[in-house]
């Protein structure tokens, strides 16, 4: 009987960018080593099912939120049924004991990946009780993949040892994210912009730790600027209102669009000039890999891994966090300096090339398997 590998998922893939690219290649390439690829995921998800069992994969959906006794006596089960000796758990919390229902089932190889963004502050007491917690909770992991050094000083400060953890970039399909330079002409004429005018995109769901607001806050320096700038919004969330109430309040509706969900942000990003991330302590962000993908230079902020990712002077700018004059300032210097906005796209893209694609993640992925032991790998 074949070896299996569960990736065990929750909902999060109804808000995955590219990440399925990486998870589908994956499974590919153990099917191709004579491992079965076994993927749990909480409820069905139509549009990436059929691609998953075209590759060979077996999907499973068990459903934590119907309680941990549930989850446990099918997990166990489908582990017995396909001979899962390794599990890896991607998007639930650490916090959560489904590392500890994965162990009871019978598998003894565990790798939890974390991918939450967010700053560990915690102090005196507090942080004392956190890092007892994180210890007990995270104690069957054979293994912890930190999506990047941000994250990996995160886990340490919160208890996790730190040779228990591997850190592994996300990566892109520079197949499907590339340059297109008639997507800038299609949007122009989609939102009837005025001649010369720079798009500059964010996408990302809008939470208060991707402060959104101080976007609003540098459009409307930027227009006191007279800077031909406009700025697309991809993403919804429970900030949109209230933003969109911002943008009435400081007279720069006509300088942002809020274009909501958008299922496929890709031709957003290859009409950009520029694109934006304010973030405060992003895990990764792996749509900053996706605009640079695309040929697109990034204006960010100085925090958590947007300086792994966007190298600074060469592939973008970066800013305080929470600064919005700093921030139109350097929106400005790329749409008034096209020859250094040229320069810059050109070196994201090899940038992304060389670092962030999903197939040197699968790989560095497939390496973490093999140094645990697991057969087939070698």
């Amino acid at each position: 009987m074949k070896e299996g590998l569960a990736l065990i998922l929750d909902s999060a893939p109804l808000t995955w960018t590219s990440q399925e690219d990486r998870h589908l290649l994956l499974c590919r390439q153990l099917v191709a080593r004579g491992i079965q690829p076994v993927l749990i995921f909480s409820a069905p998800i139509k549009e990436f099912e059929q691609k998953f069992l075209d590759a060979g994969a077996l999907m499973f959906y068990i459903s934590y939120e119907k309680g941990p006794l549930n989850f446990y006596r099918t997990l166990r089960q489908v582990v017995r049924d396909n001979n899962v000796t390794l599990a890896h758990i991607i998007f639930f919390d650490y916090f959560s004991p489904v590392t500890w229902i994965v162990r009871a089932a019978g598998v003894k190889r565990i790798i939890y990946e974390m991918q939450n963004s967010g700053v560990f502050r915690a102090t005196s007491w507090k942080r004392l009780v956190l890092r007892a917690r994180t210890r007990i909770m995270t104690a069957p992991m054979t293994r912890v993949i930190a999506i990047s050094e941000f994250v990996k000083e995160q886990l340490v400060k919160a208890g996790i040892a730190k040779e228990k953890i591997i850190v592994r970039h996300l990566g892109v399909d520079i197949e499907r994210f590339t340059p297109d330079a008639g997507s800038k002409e299609e949007w122009i004429r989609r939102f009837n912009l005025p001649p010369g005018q720079i798009i500059a995109s964010t996408v990302s769901y809008l939470r208060p730790f991707k402060n959104p607001d101080i976007l609003v806050e540098a459009f409307r320096e930027l227009k006191t600027r007279n800077v031909p700038v406009r700025l697309f919004v991809a993403g919804g969330g429970e900030m949109l209102p209230g933003l969109k109430e911002l943008s009435k309040k400081l007279e720069v509706e006509d300088y942002i669009y809020w274009l909501g969900n958008v299922s496929d942000p890709k031709s957003l990003l290859q009409a950009s000039d520029m694109f934006l991330l304010v973030s405060t302590g992003e895990a990764f962000g792996l749509v900053l890999a996706e605009a640079m993908a695309c040929g697109v230079p990034i204006v960010g902020t100085r925090s958590g891994s947007l300086a792994e990712v966007v190298e600074e002077g060469q592939t973008g700018l970066l800013v305080p966090v929470r600064n919005y004059e700093d921030l139109a300032t350097a929106i400005e210097t790329l749409v008034t300096q096209p020859a250094l906005r040229h320069k810059m796209a050109a070196q994201a893209l090899e940038r992304v090339k060389n670092n962030f694609t999903v197939q040197d993640a699968v790989t560095k992925t497939l390496n973490i398997y093999a140094r645990l032991g697991f057969k087939g790998l070698f």
